[in-house]
Formats: structure tokens, sequence, C-alpha cells
């Protein structure tokens, strides 16, 4: 996904979007955890240059910097990916018990509120 540190918000939505789109994929990650718990150099590479993006925002005044930048990414990504993993959700690949598009919708909207709450400068 487009990473934007600056709109954090709109990244949380494209992360839920594309997790909901590809409910294998969130299933593949879960399975490398259990199977290989550590990261590789690309992956590593890939969050280093997001917590960089993240505390140059921050030092900036666009998100709020009581948070140390890791956690805030590790935040949003896990609000981003909450749904996915709730029973019968997105992630459970049975269309029968697939989530109406209004249930999604809602879904989509509280993981961007909840990101924009979250980097919501102090005073803003």
């Amino acid at each position: 996904m487009p990473f934007d540190a600056e709109d954090l918000p709109r990244y949380a939505g494209a992360v839920f979007d594309h997790l909901v789109a590809r409910p294998d994929l969130m299933r593949l990650v879960q399975w490398k955890q259990l199977e290989r718990p550590g990261s590789g150099d690309a992956e590593t590479e890939s969050y280093r240059v997001k917590i960089a993006a993240v505390e140059r925002a921050q030092r900036a005044g666009l998100i709020d910097p009581a948070l140390d930048p890791a956690d805030l990414l590790t935040l949003v990504i896990g609000l981003a990916q909450a749904w996915t993993g709730a029973p019968g959700g997105p992630a459970a690949g049975v269309p029968e018990t697939a989530w109406p598009a209004e249930r999604l919708a809602r879904h989509r909207e509280a993981v961007i509120e909840s990101v924009r709450r979250l980097i919501r400068p102090a005073g803003a």
C-alpha cells in the first residue's frame, strides 16, 4: 500500500480495503508469523522507512508526538487489520457469511476515525 505519514487515516483505510478484498493475504501473514515469526530484511527496511516518515510528520506538528513513532505505526496497522481477525469477519473466507457492504463501510470508518483521533496533535 502506498504510505503517506501525513495522511495515516487514508493509509489505514486503504490497508483495510486491501485486506477485505484479499482475505487470503491476512491468513498468509498469520501463518507466516506461526512458522517464521521474525522479519526479513525487506520487511525491516519497509518499517524503518515508515517509522522515519512518521517521526518527520511528528516533528512537523502533523502528528501528535506523544507516542513513539514505531508504537504509533504498529497501532495504525493493528487498527487497519483488526476486523480481519474478528470471528466471522472478512477473513473468514466463506461467501455465505460475508459481511454486508454497509457493515464493512461502518467498520472502515471506525478505523479511519480511530487513527484520526490517535494522531491528532494536542489542542487541535
